[in-house]
């Protein structure tokens, strides 16, 4: 706990612990007490403010309906703006924080919806996605007659998953539910919680969707390309001070710093308790330009007033310390960028706008022009741009149709393909495919990213094709080029320590991530049993201020995307392409007498990935004769079969000498003409 205090100190916070009376639903636990280091006027006058505002009522639940439409199931109330922060005590910041959240505000009033069976008093929280995997991340949260959605991402498909372009959330759950969606909330704008939107948002009928202004403009851009922006409601938020009602949910935000700008946290209150959802986040120092580090003092203000559960991202547990801040790995790039004799590319992540940010500032200092590789590229930096996330002198990015026009040490070129993905832009520099840009003996390559799960030796094959064309590829292993946008194990504790929650749920990733999380938790002095791991497809049962398991548990299914079919590839499919991959396709056509049912010419063979040449004769020649065998065999038993019954048997012979001939299983198609 020394660097976590140490920090507090730096960033001018000092954390009390006090024991406070039980809150509805959480039972009595440590919380603090969040003073500021000021003047004893100032604190009094913040008290005198304070104790002058109007209390507000939260106990009047008649007051709550159903909607009507999904355009009523919202309403945005704008707090106050707070009095300064430094306060005297936990019972004068909970008045502030009821009066400013809106005094004199009547809840949105609904019509009643129609029935469902469900749980009087309980809060269902049902992971779809996000763990035990990279991506999709989606989680429902569930109060009897509403429901809200925290995320709506995909996953890139696995490598066993041949043709597949993502994976999205299988959302069958809340079929018979889309009437009780009151809305989604976004944390931030990674496609692995974004993604699924244009997917599945119109499956579930439309419901509204809430996201800070960076990140609305990323789904927006999403939904373009769907030809969806006219019908999904898309509403941004400030989280300085935006409170959203959606049914009897309550949710509120807090900023926290993560690879992209606009990332927050959701505070989502409810009738048996209030919850933090933490997004993805870590705790920097000094983030990139424009971006402020996270208000340590507004969440442990969030904190003393009673957090039932805390649902935090898991996915740098095991990671030690703190991690790095975004200004010190702009250093590093821009001592290569200043050392460079020739031209510079740089391959990152097209949704890393701080790092963007910091090499735009370093090419311009450097007199160099900046060209664009790979759409993604452009389309963020645009938005980002247009969004005012992003500032660059006009003439400093150029087209790169025209960086042949520019010496090589004025060249800067910012592209795609860090993760050495096919048709990438890196990727097609790296086989000689692109069309403006060759590398050549001088030029430096720096792929600012890390390689995620997966994609190891992709990236370790576009580095060497690289280096063997002269270029100087400088990466996270030789250099520290890119930080994590995810916190480490000290950032975690820290968030712990700050929330005090009653229960900690580690979400975002795998289960050996999210058992480390648990570690972090006992580690602060939590209770094992107060540490609860969840899996897809759990219903996480939370009333009288206690969490529990329940008997259900929801099925769910990879729900795959190829190209445009949506949920169409199933697994026959997916095995059939894994056959071909793996051993190749046989194709065995039968020439039938469409009179007599019987053979008039011995089988033919067409095979593709499956047989060296070499070897080829002898075993075309056993399976055309095992293929005629077998037809006349099945034939002559049974004259009622159907052709799809005469195929398999087929299939099951050609089989069993495939696998005794050269030990491999290719994919056999047998067909009757």
């Amino acid at each position: 706990m020394d660097n976590i205090d140490r920090w507090m100190d730096k960033n001018n916070i000092r954390v009390n612990k006090t024991k406070m009376s039980n809150i509805k639903g959480v039972h009595s636990a440590p919380k603090v007490s969040v003073t500021q280091k000021a003047p004893l006027a100032q604190k009094q006058h913040n008290a005198n403010k304070m104790r002058n505002l109007p209390k507000r009522n939260f106990n009047n639940k008649t007051a709550y309906k159903r909607p009507v439409r999904i355009m009523q199931q919202a309403k945005f109330v704008q707090k106050d703006k707070p009095a300064d922060r430094a306060v005297q005590s936990v019972r004068q910041q909970n008045a502030h924080q009821q009066s400013a959240q809106g005094a004199n505000q009547e809840p949105a009033t609904f019509q009643k919806a129609p029935s469902s069976n469900f749980k009087k008093g309980v809060l269902k929280v049902i992971p779809l996605g996000g763990l035990n995997e990279v991506g999709k991340n989606m989680m429902v949260f569930e109060y009897e007659q509403d429901i809200v959605i925290v995320d709506m991402g995909f996953q890139f498909p696995e490598t066993d998953m041949p043709g597949i372009d993502y994976i999205i959330p299988d959302v069958s759950y809340l079929d018979d539910k889309k009437h009780r969606i009151r809305g989604i909330l976004i944390t931030h704008g990674h496609m692995d919680h974004i993604g699924g939107i244009a997917y599945l948002i119109e499956r579930l009928n439309f419901p509204p969707v809430f996201a800070t202004k960076l990140t609305a403009g990323f789904i927006n851009k999403q939904l373009e390309e769907f030809g969806l922006e006219k019908r999904v409601k898309l509403h941004t938020f400030n989280p300085d001070n935006a409170l959203l009602r959606l049914g009897r949910f309550e949710a509120s935000f807090f900023r926290v710093n993560h690879s992209i700008p606009d990332a927050t946290a959701i505070v989502l209150k409810t009738p048996v308790g209030s919850i933090v959802h933490t997004g993805d986040f870590k705790f920097d120092e000094s983030p990139a330009r424009d971006q402020k580090p996270a208000d340590l003092q507004r969440i442990a203000q969030i904190g003393s007033k009673g957090i039932l559960a805390l649902f935090s991202e898991s996915t740098n547990a095991l990671e030690p310390g703190h991690t790095m801040t975004e200004t010190s790995i702009g250093m590093k790039i821009a001592e290569l960028i200043e050392s460079a004799k020739g031209r510079v590319i740089i391959a990152s992540f097209s949704s890393l706008i701080g790092r963007i940010q910091q090499i735009l500032d370093i090419a311009a200092k450097n007199n160099k022009k900046v060209f664009l590789s790979g759409r993604s590229m452009v389309d963020s930096i645009e938005i980002a741009s247009k969004l005012g996330y992003i500032h660059y002198p006009k003439d400093l990015i150029k087209d790169i149709r025209t960086v042949s026009s520019v010496a090589d040490k004025d060249v800067l070129i910012l592209t795609t393909g860090s993760q050495g993905e096919d048709h990438s832009s890196l990727k097609r520099i790296s086989e000689k495919e692109h069309q403006q840009v060759k590398i050549r003996p001088m030029d430096t390559v720096i792929i600012s990213a890390n390689p995620i799960i997966g994609n190891e030796r992709a990236v370790v094959s576009v580095i060497n094709n690289l280096s063997k064309m002269g270029a100087k590829v400088i990466h996270n292993r030789s250099m520290d080029v890119h930080v994590s946008g995810h916190g480490c194990q000290e950032d975690l504790k820290m968030m712990i320590d700050l929330i005090r929650p009653k229960y900690l749920i580690p979400i975002h990733g795998e289960y050996f991530m999210r058992q480390a999380h648990k570690v972090l938790g006992l580690e602060m002095g939590m209770k094992d049993e107060n540490i609860v791991l969840i899996e897809n497809g759990d219903v996480l049962e939370l009333t009288h201020g206690r969490a529990h398991f329940s008997n259900q548990k929801v099925s769910l299914q990879h729900i795959l995307i190829d190209g445009f079919g949506v949920g169409d590839i199933g697994t026959q499919i997916l095995n059939e392409r894994k056959q071909m991959s793996e051993n190749g396709i046989v194709m065995v056509l039968l020439p039938v007498n469409p009179k007599t049912g019987k053979l008039f010419a011995d089988p033919d063979i067409i095979s593709r990935g499956f047989v060296f040449l070499k070897n080829s004769e002898k075993v075309i020649e056993e399976l055309k004769q095992t293929a005629a065998s077998a037809y006349r065999e099945i034939t002559k038993k049974r004259q009622d079969l159907k052709r799809g019954e005469i195929k398999h048997y087929i299939c099951t012979q050609l089989e069993k000498v495939a696998i005794k001939q050269l030990d491999r299983k290719p994919l056999i198609l047998p067909v009757i003409i």
